[in-house]
Order: C-alpha cells, then sequence, then structure tokens
C-alpha cells in the first residue's frame, strides 16, 4: 500500500499555486509513483486527478478535525467518497496549466482548433473548457475551437461524454457523417475508424443524432442507442438492456466490498461488465479491498482501485490487466 499525500499545509500551498518548485516536484512525483509506471509521463489528465484528490483529502481532514487518521481509514474514507471524486475528476483543467499533447487541427478552415489524443492505454478523463468532462478510451481523439465559444467537437474512437447543461449553447458532436446533438447529459460514443457501424447510447437526458447527408434524426431517451451503418446509410433505434449482470462499461452499477480480496473483485467486475480482467503480478491480487461503489461506472471504478491500491491498468479491447505491487 503506498504512503498517503504529503503534509496538509504543503498540499493546500499546493492548490493555491503557492509553493515552492521544489514542493511541487515532490507533489507530482508522489502521485506520478502512485498511478503510473515510471516510464510514463506525467499528463495533463494525471494534474486533474491529482487536483481533486488533494481537494477530497483536505476536505475530509477538516470534516474530521480530529486525531491523526491511520493510513488504512484515509484510503478506506476516500474510497466511500467515490462518487464524489469521480464527479469532480478534471474540473481544475485551468487553473495549473502545464504544456499539453494538443496540436493544430488543419482540417477545420474556420478558427483554431486544437486536439487531444489519449495516448495511454487506460480511460482517462478529459475537461473540456465548458467543464464538459469526456472518458475517452485508448487512442479516441477529440478536437474543439478555441476559444470555445461554440460548443462543437469533432470526435473519434471510443468516450462518454458527460455534457455541461447550458440551454443557451447546444452541444454538437461530429462523427464522420453523424451529428449529435444535446444541451446537457451524459451518453457513450463509439466511433471507431475501421469499424462497420457507429453507436450512440444515451445514459442520462436527451440526446438527437441525425445523418447529416440524409438529413434523417433521431431522438434518444436513456436506455436506447442508435446504430449507424455508413454503407446502408441506416439509423436503427435499439434498446439497452439494463441488467444487474450484464453492464456495458459506461453504465453505472453498486458495488460493495467488504475486506474482499482482489481476486474476488476482480470476478464481481467480470460478472458485471463486458470485460476479462487479470493480473500481472500475483501480490495484487491478494490485496483486501473495503470500499462501497455507488452508481459508479468501470472507469471510475478502476481509478479508486488505482488510487486505494496504488496499481495501475491497461486496457485492450475487452482485456484489462491490473498492475501494482501488492499489498504487505
Amino acid at each position: 500500500m503506498k504512503k498517503p499525500p504529503l503534509s496538509p499545509e504543503t498540499l493546500k500551498k499546493y492548490l493555491a499555486n503557492e509553493c515552492s518548485d521544489e514542493e511541487r516536484r515532490l507533489v507530482n512525483e508522489w502521485y506520478q509513483q502512485l498511478d503510473e509506471p515510471a516510464d510514463e509521463p506525467f499528463t495533463e489528465a494525471d494534474q486533474d486527478r491529482l487536483y481533486n484528490r488533494i481537494r477530497s483529502y483536505l476536505s475530509e481532514l477538516r470534516k474530521n478535525d480530529g486525531p491523526a487518521t491511520p493510513v488504512y481509514g484515509l484510503w478506506h474514507y476516500i474510497g466511500r467518497i467515490a462518487a464524489v471524486l469521480a464527479i469532480g475528476l478534471g474540473l481544475l483543467f485551468f487553473l495549473y496549466k502545464k504544456p499539453t499533447k494538443m496540436a493544430q487541427q488543419n482540417d477545420r478552415p474556420d478558427g483554431d482548433w486544437v486536439s487531444y489524443v489519449n495516448e495511454k492505454q487506460k480511460i482517462v478523463p478529459h475537461t473540456l473548457p465548458d467543464g464538459t468532462v469526456i472518458w475517452l478510451h485508448p487512442g479516441a481523439k477529440i478536437s474543439h475551437n478555441h476559444p470555445f465559444l461554440i460548443r462543437e467537437v469533432l470526435f473519434s474512437g471510443e468516450g462518454f461524454f458527460d455534457v455541461k447543461r447550458d440551454p443557451s449553447r447546444p452541444f454538437v458532436i461530429h462523427t464522420g457523417e453523424l451529428q449529435t446533438k444535446v444541451l446537457g447529459t451524459s451518453f457513450n460514443v463509439r466511433a471507431i475508424p475501421g469499424e462497420a457501424t457507429v453507436k450512440v447510447s444515451v445514459a442520462t437526458g436527451r440526446v438527437e443524432v441525425s445523418d447529416v447527408q440524409r438529413k434523417e434524426r433521431v431522438v434518444l431517451r436513456p436506455e436506447q442507442q442508435v446504430v449507424f451503418e455508413p454503407k446502408s446509410k441506416h439509423l436503427e433505434v435499439q434498446k439497452v438492456l439494463e441488467k444487474d449482470s450484464h453492464k456495458e462499461l459506461w453504465q453505472s452499477a453498486s458495488l460493495v466490498f467488504n475486506d474482499t480480496p482482489m481476486s474476488e473483485v476482480a470476478a464481481r467486475l467480470v460478472q458485471t461488465f463486458h470485460v476479462k480482467i487479470g493480473f500481472a503480478e500475483d501480490g495484487l491480487a491478494d490485496c483486501r479491498l473495503k470500499v462501497d461503489f455507488t452508481d459508479q461506472r468501470l472507469p471510475e471504478i478502476l481509478e479508486m482501485i488505482d488510487t486505494l491500491l496504488g496499481s495501475t491498468y491497461r486496457i485492450e479491447g475487452d482485456s484489462i490487466t491490473l498492475k501494482g505491487q501488492g499489498c504487505r
């Protein structure tokens, strides 16, 4: 089990951007050792998660205002507020500017466009300037105009969108021939280059999907998805089944683990979602987890497991490999 964060005083200075270069280096190094293999760079998405972990940690210290919290108790308590942490991921994107992987987008001449590509082998949250959060699968790419006055984006790959509500500015996603329009809702888009179909699946709210060329459109509600075949130009609305033991990665589930071995936790996740889960090292499978995941999606659950155990994971297709030093 990795050690908890540095002193509260140092973390408060970090959030206020008042710490020294040495203190900033120590905080960043702690997070990278906790969450990522040493050979992977510290990215903007990492910075988003780091800010929210620090804020959650300091908030709980203020609530408790009592004796020092043991290491295990601290991580257990953070696990109990998993929903708060997951919602907050990435909301502080602009508080601390870092060099990014954004590059100029040349396929849209009307204004400056910037792009972000998830180059990691895990699902990472990316926050747009309006507060919209997208959980990007490996290889997914999103481009948007800068400044973000008109909420239009170009997207390819797979990602879960949690769109910030703004009735005066609809949010529009362009994926090839399809256009998805929303005001504020959450949904999954799967538009992977080379695949025969494009899918838009709704979790909350309503989404309008249209074929730009044929001017055909459908309105989706929760538990519905549309499947578009570029060859046939056909939009087919389907029902998305909500079964407790058979969910998509983007569908939320509630799972409780009480001092449960990670081997059993992985088995429950396999049973609940469309995935295969394995361990890179045997020691991690013996770690025990005490946490309550309420209405959490698989990417959020995996992020919290990484936080609790100091592990990381890689995802390839429907296979997930958990990696970590294990527990003593």
